[in-house]
């Protein structure tokens, strides 16, 4: 994937960062990590931030994971996923077809 697209990915999914300099965009530059794996990192964090609330404790990365895998959101992923999607999209499209 060209490098302007990989970096648009990152403001998507830094979009609070954005014109500001973010330690994080800079670490994600330097994992290797691909656009997919982006993606899909985030969604599980959207995905622990909303089951935090509604059991009204934080739960945790590694139970938003298992989580993630167990209850079919990682299949789902990777049935709706196509390269240059919003994470918006994408998780939206996801729960959508969950309910």
């Amino acid at each position: 994937m060209p490098e302007h697209v990989h970096k648009e990915i990152l403001e998507d999914i830094c979009g609070n960062c954005k014109g500001k300099y973010c330690i994080l965009k800079e670490i994600i530059l330097h994992s290797g990590l691909n656009d997919r794996s982006l993606e899909q990192l985030k969604c599980v964090e959207r995905f622990k931030y909303e089951r935090s609330g509604k059991e009204r404790k934080d739960i945790g990365w590694s139970e938003a994971h298992l989580l993630w895998v167990t209850e079919g959101h990682a299949k789902m992923f990777d049935k709706i996923y196509k390269d240059g999607m919003r994470n918006g999209e994408i998780y939206s499209l996801m729960m959508d077809r969950k309910k």
